[in-house]
């Protein structure tokens, strides 16, 4: 009687909707991972569906359904929790949350220029994926014992600074992309919890014009930088090509004086890295605006991506039929950019079912958001929709040329054993919440 109960408290379509995502992950996923040469390609690409499917780089499926059952697990303990007991444990998991990012200084493993991950014998995790799940959980016990005393700014103060912690140890891993997500569950959060609409976009206003500024002020210091680098140069090759003695010493002083200013510009261009952005993360945020100034470089991915999606069409190339994917042009194909194989081998079509399904998702989010029992649970179900809502917008914005480039993968979807199970178990938050939005469930 109490598994009939709790089977019908869960809320069905919202799960149906999860499991969708993930079985069309996949396959892609699958299909992704495959690299082809031109023989080998204009073989597998006139087999029907049914023997393509069985083509599949099923290592890496193998690997992500493993993933999933542990996700699994994780939501299973999520649910099982009353959600009041977890914000009971706000200082306490928050208190671990530090603990587990400061970790990552110093046992974090370095990869691809960025040390995110911890090594537990074969097993290796990403302690920020797991950072969003606890700041969701201990920011929902935070806002809730402030209820009603959030309508002044000087009021909001406190929270960024309890957000502002973590999020500033995982920009320095360093992490953009998920020091972004802290701050969008944070004003969504915020939100819920009843703090002013102006006020918030008044800050959010405010945060844009001070990124603009961060940018043109680089745009200014850099330029000078190359330029003089560029006169250092020509002078350079001038001071060879020169005969008459004169010209020569002309060209030298010439030479000294471009010389002390490129130090100095170089010196400030370089300060201004140490104390903001790298000059990686300055190209990957604006790149996109112009993809084509740079295609050997930050502009390559977007690019690339660009091209996969275009060539797709209206029903796509057919699953293993994607050029772009499978002959390695395109970077990160089962991860960041693996919307963009959806495009490419689904079409227009495939891509516009997959934006459904989350759109399901979301909107079962919004549905347990509004009928919540208590300002927590809104809270904590606020955070996950949130969460969800960000990733999925900015991980197909920059798959589509629209969003910088900041490295946060599509949920449910992306290959990964660390995002998987934290999905997962946000999931198993909310449905937490849906199952106890009465006062008697069982």
């Amino acid at each position: 009687m109490v598994y009939k109960r709790f089977y019908r408290s869960l809320d069905h379509t919202l799960l149906l909707a999860a499991g969708a995502i993930i079985l069309f992950s996949l396959v892609v996923i699958g299909s992704a991972k495959l690299t082809f040469t031109d023989e080998s390609f204009s073989q597998l690409k006139d087999l029907p569906l049914f023997l393509r499917l069985l083509h599949l780089d099923y290592s890496y499926v193998i690997r992500q359904l493993a993933w999933v059952i542990m996700g699994l697990g994780a939501m299973g303990v999520m649910m099982y929790i009353p959600y009041e007991d977890l914000c009971k444990q706000s200082r306490s998991l928050y208190v671990l949350n530090l603990i587990i990012l400061v970790s990552v200084m110093f046992f974090g493993e370095e990869r691809l220029g960025a040390q995110r991950w911890i090594s537990l014998g074969p097993l290796s995790f990403q302690p920020s994926e797991f950072s969003k799940l606890l700041l969701i959980i201990t920011l929902a016990g935070f806002l809730a014992a402030r209820e009603g005393r959030l309508t002044r700014l000087r009021d909001l103060f406190p929270c960024f600074i309890y957000v502002g912690v973590p999020a500033l140890l995982v920009l320095k891993q360093p992490d953009l992309g998920t020091s972004l997500v802290f701050v969008a569950i944070m004003f969504g959060m915020l939100f819920l919890a009843g703090a002013r609409p102006s006020i918030l976009l008044a800050l959010l206003g405010t945060g844009m014009a001070l990124m603009v500024t961060l940018f043109a002020v680089h745009m200014y210091i850099h330029d000078a930088d190359v330029n003089l680098e560029k006169q250092l140069l020509a002078l350079e090759r001038q001071k060879k090509a020169a005969v008459a003695v004169r010209d020569k010493q002309q060209l030298e002083q010439k030479y000294e004086q471009v010389a002390r200013e490129y130090r100095q510009a170089h010196a400030r261009h370089e300060n201004f890295h140490r104390h903001t952005l790298k000059e990686y993360q300055i190209d990957r945020l604006t790149v996109f605006r112009d993809p084509q100034s740079d295609l050997l470089g930050a502009g390559y991915h977007v690019w690339q991506s660009l091209i996969a999606i275009g060539s797709g069409g209206l029903l796509g190339k057919g699953l293993l039929g994607g050029t772009q994917s499978h002959l390695t042009f395109l970077p990160e194909r089962h991860t960041d950019f693996i919307f963009s194989v959806v495009g490419e081998e689904f079409g227009f079509l495939g891509a516009l079912v997959l934006l459904g399904l989350f759109m399901i998702l979301l909107y079962r989010g919004i549905k347990i958001i509004s009928q919540a029992r208590d300002n927590l649970g809104m809270l904590l179900a606020g955070g996950v929709v949130t969460m969800f809502a960000f990733h999925v917008f900015v991980n197909i914005g920059m798959t589509a040329g629209i969003m910088p480039v900041v490295g946060i993968p599509l949920p449910l979807f992306s290959y990964g054993g660390s995002n998987m199970i934290m999905n997962l178990a946000s999931l198993g938050l909310l449905l937490n919440v849906y199952m106890r939005r009465n006062k008697i469930l069982f």
